[in-house]
């Protein structure tokens, strides 16, 4: 039975200043900018508190020594993803499960129907899922999904695709089953980042998903993707000033469960599909 309970959402910024290729390539928003649209939001109704957070070098080292077993100094990893505010989020709550969207993500939601409530309850109900998604793509006709190399299984007495593949662009996660995977190893770019690390603390990283994945390949537990066609999520790849000019168009359009017959089993969005089809 799920337990109920009155949830306040907290929107948490890590202002730390990202390195790496996003850094480099992607256009920043400053903080003030971020915040008034925050605060419209709240001004609209919307419920939620908002927490800024610059962690020192103290907390970079406890929570790398929890989650690595070993203190680490890096923030991001080299591609400038946040390393530290991946884990930082585990600490910040005691709450039994995160979820996390980048907010770039897309999602259709059939009316009525809550991919977060049903993964709540997929969770409660099986020891061996780690965390839940919904469906990656609008659904094929067949049930199917184009996943290029990424393999899966398909349980169809519990309704859910299962991974050993880990995605950080959005999950909902089960907060002690995530705990319960620590130390994670730490990945590195080449053999000689570690050491760099111990000199200098900039040791390039790899992603923080790559070393979730490695330790959900390991573990007996599960990714889930919802099977169900009432919920299912697109990543845009592509940003475009056509993406951009188009993005409005495509969200309504998944919003009303329609879509181009090519975007099908398709987790990343297929601009050109998109354009021919609301041509």
């Amino acid at each position: 039975m799920l337990k109920k309970a009155n949830v306040t959402p907290h929107v948490v910024i890590d202002t730390t200043t990202p390195g790496g290729v996003l850094g480099k390539t992607t256009t920043k928003t400053h903080l003030s900018g971020l915040l008034d649209k925050l605060n419209a939001l709240q001004e609209e109704g919307h419920l939620f508190e908002t927490d800024q957070f610059s962690p020192d070098l103290k907390e970079v080292q406890m929570l790398s020594s929890i989650h690595f077993g070993v203190p680490h100094r890096e923030t991001h990893c080299f591609r400038g993803y946040p390393v530290h505010g991946s884990i930082h989020q585990f600490h910040q709550k005691d709450s039994d499960y995160i979820l996390h969207l980048d907010c770039d993500m897309i999602f259709h939601e059939t009316l009525g129907f809550s991919w977060i409530k049903e993964g709540i309850r997929v969770m409660e109900e099986n020891e061996d899922i780690l965390c839940v998604l919904p469906r990656g793509g609008a659904p094929t006709k067949g049930g199917s999904l184009h996943q290029g190399t990424t393999s899966y299984k398909v349980d169809e007495k519990r309704g859910l695709y299962l991974f050993k593949n880990f995605t950080s662009r959005h999950y909902l996660i089960h907060r002690e089953r995530f705990l319960s995977l620590l130390p994670l190893k730490p990945l590195w770019l080449s053999w000689r980042e570690p050491i760099k690390s111990r000199l200098f603390g900039n040791g390039k990283m790899l992603c923080w998903e790559a070393m979730v994945e490695h330790a959900l390949e390991k573990s007996d537990m599960w990714r889930a993707d919802l099977m169900t066609e009432k919920a299912w999520s697109l990543h845009p790849g592509d940003r475009s000033e056509q993406f951009y000019q188009l993005l409005p168009e495509i969200i309504d359009s998944v919003n009303q469960n329609e879509f181009p017959e090519e975007q099908r089993g398709h987790f990343d969005l297929r601009l050109s599909d998109w354009k021919h089809f609301l041509n």
